[in-house]
Parts: C-alpha cells; sequence; structure tokens
C-alpha cells in the first residue's frame, strides 16, 4: 500500500504543478499496476469512477476506467516514447536505480542509452534480459520492474 500512496502523492503534485499529459499519463499506469498488484484491489467492479483528490474544479473530471482481467499492461494504449532519458521523471529515476540497479546511477544511464540506442524491440527485450535482468537478479513479478518494461515497451511503439 505504501506504493499506491507514493503514486497518489506523485499525481496530485503532478496535477497542482500542471505536469505534462504524458507525466500524468505514466503515473496512472503505474498506480493502476500496483493496484493490480494489490490482493485488497482484485474483486474491484470493471466500471470504476476515478475522482483525483485535491484536483481543480477546471481539471478534475469523472473517468471511466475499464481494469481489464487480463495483463493491464499489455491492453493499455499508450503514447510512444521517443527518448527514454527524457520520459523517466525525477522520481522513477531515483526509483529505478535504486530498486533495480542497486544504486548504481552510471548503470541505469548507460542502460537507458544503451536501450535508446536499439532499433526494434525485440534487441532491446534480448538485451535487458541477457544483461540486466540477470546482473542485477530482478524480480519479474514487481511492479518497478513492469513499469521499467512498459516504458521500454513504449519506446519501441
Amino acid at each position: 500500500m505504501e506504493r499506491v500512496a507514493a503514486l497518489v502523492e506523485k499525481l496530485t503534485n503532478q496535477l497542482a504543478e500542471k505536469a505534462d499529459k504524458s507525466q500524468l499519463k505514466q503515473t496512472a499506469v503505474q498506480l493502476l499496476a500496483a493496484l493490480s498488484e494489490s490482493d485488497q484491489f482484485n474483486n474491484l467492479p470493471n466500471n470504476v469512477s476515478v475522482m483525483i483528490p485535491g484536483a481543480t474544479e477546471e481539471i478534475a473530471e469523472e473517468v471511466e476506467v475499464r481494469i481489464p482481467n487480463t495483463e493491464l499492461q499489455e491492453k493499455l494504449a499508450l503514447d510512444p516514447i521517443k527518448d527514454l532519458k527524457t520520459a523517466i521523471g525525477i522520481n522513477d529515476k531515483f526509483q529505478f536505480t535504486a530498486t533495480l540497479f542497486n544504486g548504481d546511477e552510471k548503470a541505469f544511464e548507460m542502460a537507458v542509452k544503451t536501450i535508446n540506442g536499439f532499433k526494434i524491440y525485440a534487441e532491446a527485450q534480448f538485451w535487458i534480459k541477457s544483461n540486466l535482468r540477470e546482473q542485477y537478479n530482478w524480480d519479474e513479478t514487481a511492479v518497478v520492474v513492469k513499469a521499467f518494461d512498459l516504458l521500454v515497451k513504449r519506446r519501441f511503439a
């Protein structure tokens, strides 16, 4: 639940700062992924109305969210990313660095640069699997790993 609370706070701060639409989407996707991982939220109905707390009246709106029963990240239609480095926010950068790269910021930067250099998703996916996942012992079921994978997938969308 800590991850969910942190993402809700992040989304609230982004709204207050009138963040870019793509940043809001990225945080919302991470929030949905975190919620789908939690047993507490597995029995929610498919139709959920979401009202973002603390939003001003002019940007607050009720949105119907359909949470599919299949893999959430596979079904979400997201905007493509041109550059991973610019798409990853500062909070996510710190989280990815700390969690996925054992605090090694240079390794994170090199990984992002390498992934950006690939032409197709399959190449990037193979490189990540053979280098990063094994070297840093990533837990495939962790929300942060899924969030990173989703960003990489969007990079080649």
